[in-house]
């Protein structure tokens, strides 16, 4: 095997780890915005206790918060084809990331509609009664209104939430999916150098998250000033 930690050849792998960045990217990106996007209408219903709706929500947090992310991902990616095998359906060739992204963007909408309901909670009941002396319908108010500012506040913790399953996509290889992890893993079985393979994918990790960070930071800003900006405007037209 030659010397412990060959640098040469931690060098040499580092591009070709670096060829499936993109599908960690995608699932990461694509999630998030799905998820946040349901976590947000979740988050509503919540809000407004819509009946059955409200108390299935309840539940589906429940389990989602309180299971382990492999064990969703294990249930959703083997579970739900072999459910629909039994009702009639044959999902044999879907892709293996549909069920991936299903997954990420389920755990996503259940911890993000929490996020969510607190922070729509937390805006100022001053800025209803405005949006509403302003002849905006509930609808407008809820877009124009309530939720750009329970984003705003929202922004660090979902940041956080954005990267836990950044990192939470380390995880997909279990299930086949050829990811940066996969890949590694495939590569160290060739080479028997999983060290150098793991250090590059901490490396690329961390510098995908460094980049997380510094976007939520430039989200909470610009949504800062154009709250300012809206508020500005409706004390005005008041």
């Amino acid at each position: 095997m030659g010397k412990y930690f060959d640098v040469s050849y931690m060098i040499q792998a580092f591009p070709q780890l670096l060829n499936y960045v993109h599908v960690t990217v995608l699932i990461t990106v694509i999630s998030a915005i799905l998820g946040v996007i349901l976590g947000s209408i979740i988050a509503i219903i919540r809000l407004k206790k819509v009946p059955v709706l409200n108390q299935l929500f309840i539940v589906f947090i429940s389990f989602m918060r309180g299971t382990p992310f492999l064990v969703q991902l294990f249930l959703i990616y083997f579970g739900v084809p072999e459910i629909m095998s039994h009702m009639g359906l044959n999902m044999k060739n879907v892709p293996g990331l549909v069920f991936v992204y299903a997954v990420f963007t389920l755990h996503i909408a259940a911890y993000s509609a929490e996020i969510m309901r607190s922070s729509i909670d937390a805006v100022a009941p001053g800025e209803k009664e405005a949006a509403k002396s302003l002849g905006m319908t509930e609808f407008q108010s809820y877009v124009r209104i309530i939720l750009p500012q329970a984003f705003t506040m929202s922004i660090p913790p979902l940041t956080n939430l954005v990267i836990g399953m950044l990192k939470g996509t380390a995880l997909i290889f279990n299930v086949g999916v050829v990811d940066m992890m996969r890949k590694a893993d495939l590569m160290g079985g060739n080479s028997q150098r999983y060290l150098e393979l793991f250090v590059d994918a901490a490396i690329i990790y961390g510098i995908l998250i460094i980049i997380v960070s510094l976007l939520g930071r430039l989200l909470e800003k610009r949504f800062t000033v154009a709250g300012k900006e809206t508020q500005r405007i409706l004390i005005s037209e008041e």
